[in-house]
């Protein structure tokens, strides 16, 4: 079996793109993909999940019945998700399919940066062919300060998890035709031509950040898509099979 973890900030398109690339395998490739949630606090979905985390852990549940705030209650969702990791891991390995479309937590650091996502990610890769996607979320009248800050978060979350990350940009359909994914490649590779005609106080920083990036030996090709008009599709398709043969040039 093969997985696909769908990482990304809030508001990124994770939920749309678990969504639409499942039903795009199952079309164009009749591969048996399942949709997977994995998000305690979802309140509603556009899919139907093959497996749900809401069925064993609920965020809403854990409100009510612990008395906790939606904060807390998120908080104590993923230390329990960390407790029935095995049992977790174990009704997703018994699903019927070839590939695992693994939907995250809308409040990624839950997922990121608590023992959460390694956990999971540990025992998943044990019997699954595991892979992930970093879903970017470019607008070009933000400052280059969130792509970078963005493309900087998708290499801690490669180190974080131990799991090898494929840079997406998503929400193409907003870009008036333009392809911002040279931008984000730039950004990867460190190269600090992209400050130029910046100064103040935290150029030095963003330079810092630039290094940093750069210091991942790891794949910059970034493709561009639209998750809500499954725009790309292709290209993420091959760039994944790409990674699970490990016989293709992703750099």
């Amino acid at each position: 079996m093969k997985g696909v973890i769908v990482l990304g900030t809030a508001g990124s398109g994770k939920t749309t793109f678990t969504a639409n690339f499942s039903k795009w395998l199952n079309e164009n490739f009749l591969i048996k993909s399942c949709p997977v949630n994995l998000d305690p606090g979802a309140s509603s979905l556009p899919y139907e999940p093959s497996y749900d985390i809401r069925d064993m852990i609920s965020v809403e549940d854990l409100m009510r019945r612990e008395n906790l705030g939606p904060n807390g209650a998120i908080v104590r969702a993923a230390d329990l998700i960390v407790d029935r990791s095995d049992d977790i891991v174990r009704s997703l390995e018994s699903l019927d399919c070839d590939t695992l479309i693994i939907d995250t937590p809308g409040q990624m650091e839950i997922f990121a940066f608590r023992p959460t996502g390694r956990a999971l990610c540990e025992r998943l890769s044990r019997g699954t062919r595991l892979l992930s996607i970093y879903l970017g979320d470019y607008d070009p009248k933000r400052d280059l300060e969130d792509l970078i800050s963005s493309a900087f978060l998708a290499k801690i979350l490669e180190l974080k998890l131990g799991v090898k990350v494929i840079p997406v940009l998503n929400k193409s359909d907003l870009w008036g035709g333009r392809d911002f994914s040279d931008i984000w490649e730039a950004v990867l590779r460190g190269e600090m031509s992209v400050l130029e005609g910046r100064d103040g106080v935290y150029v030095d920083a963003l330079q810092d950040l630039l290094k940093a990036i750069s210091s991942f030996r790891s794949p910059i090709r970034v493709i561009s898509i639209s998750a809500k008009y499954s725009h790309g599709f292709g290209e993420v398709f091959d760039s994944l099979n790409e990674a699970w043969c490990a016989c293709g040039d992703m750099t």
